[in-house]
């Protein structure tokens, strides 16, 4: 960087390749690069193309992430969490056709982090690890039944705390065929004085009794799930950290190396198309705007939602 001085006025802004500032009186010019390339080496490429779909089932959980990442740094969103931690996970690629009209896969993606033990899952008709000792779960179960069964038998569980339950549904639009994710959620406090039914409140779909465990009434076909553990102590809500057990046979398609290269060709090949963070594309940054980009518009972040 190179200073100047001297009697001519002092000046700020951008001249040709030249950046022209002022700082404790002294004039400062530095230079810039007439162009911003973007880095789009074949490992760099297929990291970004996993966005769209990450972003999507994002967008899709986006109503219940409030208090799921109790570890995020200060200032992190849920959104920042949420997508670092999930483009290290398996990878789905989508073309860009699919992605513009909101199409997802569910995958196995972390929903939550935190510093309660997570919840094991196990099983062709899958069950965690929460043991609920004699009870079997019916119609006419309150929820002070399932909770004093819980409280019981699991030392980590205490009343007052809450088991969240997560499930994500492929679906296949009627329109045209692209696939979309479908969340439900349902949280259950565990409260001994409760006397409603525990079915008025939280589904068989996650809250069924397997081999004396919580778990799942069904197998797991075309869909992911999740049970998360919470409590609140002093205003700050704990988790417990969760990724999504799904039906593996959502990812044969749209993880294989070819689809990643049809998705990279939808975009225009790896020669000057980048995936933005919103799941939109654009060409190389030149003098800082995008040239011959996309423009359709998204956006990546939103506001946090709650659960409950």
């Amino acid at each position: 960087m190179a200073t100047g001085s001297g009697i001519i006025r002092k000046v700020s802004g951008k001249v040709g390749d030249l950046v022209y500032t002022v700082r404790s009186g002294e004039q400062l010019i530095r230079g810039v690069p007439s162009k911003v390339r973007n880095p789009r080496t074949e490992l760099q490429m297929a990291q970004r193309m996993k966005w769209p779909n990450v972003l999507a089932a994002y967008r899709a959980l986006q109503p219940y992430m409030k208090d799921c990442f109790e570890t995020k740094q200060g200032g992190q969103t849920d959104y920042n969490r949420f997508m670092g931690t999930n483009l290290h996970a398996e990878p789905v690629y989508l073309e860009k056709s699919a992605a513009r009209l909101g199409a997802g896969i569910v995958a196995p993606y972390v929903i939550s982090q935190g510093s309660l033990p997570s919840i094991q899952v196990n099983g062709a008709t899958p069950a965690t690890d929460i043991a609920l000792g004699q009870l079997t779960i019916g119609d006419d179960t309150t929820v002070a039944e399932f909770a004093q069964a819980v409280v019981q038998n699991n030392y980590a569980y205490s009343y007052g705390d809450q088991i969240a339950f997560f499930r994500l549904v492929q679906e296949e639009d009627s329109q045209d065929g692209h696939p979309y994710i479908s969340v439900s959620a349902t949280r259950v406090n565990l409260d001994p004085a409760d006397t409603s039914t525990l079915r008025s409140v939280a589904p068989a779909s996650g809250f069924s009794t397997v081999s004396g465990m919580l778990g799942a009434d069904a197998a797991l076909t075309g869909a992911g799930i999740a049970w998360v553990h919470s409590r609140t102590v002093n205003g700050k809500t704990h988790v417990s950290s969760q990724r999504l057990v799904v039906d593996n046979d959502l990812l044969e398609e749209y993880g294989t190396a070819q689809m990643l290269t049809a998705a990279t060709k939808s975009y225009g090949g790896t020669t000057d198309i980048f995936i933005r963070p919103d799941g939109t594309s654009g060409g190389v940054i030149v003098d800082g705007n995008e040239d011959g980009g996309d423009d359709s518009s998204g956006s990546g972040s939103g506001n946090d939602g709650s659960f409950g």
